[in-house]
């Protein structure tokens, strides 16, 4: 379900005088032209759902992840994604991420840097590691702030998987 919304329509006779309103407040709040006014909701069975269904994908593709955009209202969007392997290093150099686990488990490696990171475009930097800094073991109901500009690295042991509802959020333009 992308969302619930609930949007009145305008009529050709009777409302005209509202599209100038309209308008007007349109153009006063450019907030607006960044983040959908949209009500999300995904009860529990659907998001644990998607655990075999992106088992599925990986399956299909023969890969160790696989990940779905649930949602994009714009300055933020909602990513669900599923790891039986360990991820490249990372950085958003635009972009927080808040992992908010479903389920297995993982070490997050943050902090230091990426090993020949490249930008892949968007402020995205890859490479094949992250070295230096810190750890973070994590597990279902936990949370984890990545905030823009931390290289992290994603570590899932042999035989375990990792999943998780990822929420980033656009960091705001200076």
């Amino acid at each position: 379900m992308a969302g619930l919304r609930n949007v009145p329509a305008i009529s050709r006779g009777g409302n005209v005088k509202l599209v100038p309103l309209l308008l007007m407040f349109c153009v006063a709040t450019p907030a607006l032209a960044q983040s959908k006014q949209e009500i999300v909701y995904w009860p529990a069975s659907t998001l644990g759902g998607y655990s075999g269904t992106l088992k599925g994908r990986q399956t299909a593709k023969q890969t160790s992840s696989a990940s779905e955009i649930l949602s994009d209202l714009g300055n933020h969007k909602f990513e669900i994604l599923r790891r039986d392997g360990s991820g490249a290093g990372e950085l958003h150099q635009n972009w927080t991420d808040i992992f908010i686990v479903q389920g297995g488990e993982a070490t997050i490696l943050y902090g230091g840097s990426i090993e020949d990171g490249r930008d892949t475009g968007n402020g995205e930097i890859r490479g094949p590691k992250h070295v230096g800094g810190q750890s973070q073991k994590v597990g279902a109901g936990d949370v984890l702030v990545m905030p823009p500009g931390v290289a992290h690295q994603t570590i899932v042991e042999p035989g375990k998987m990792f999943f998780v509802l990822i929420v980033k959020v656009r960091r705001e333009a200076k």
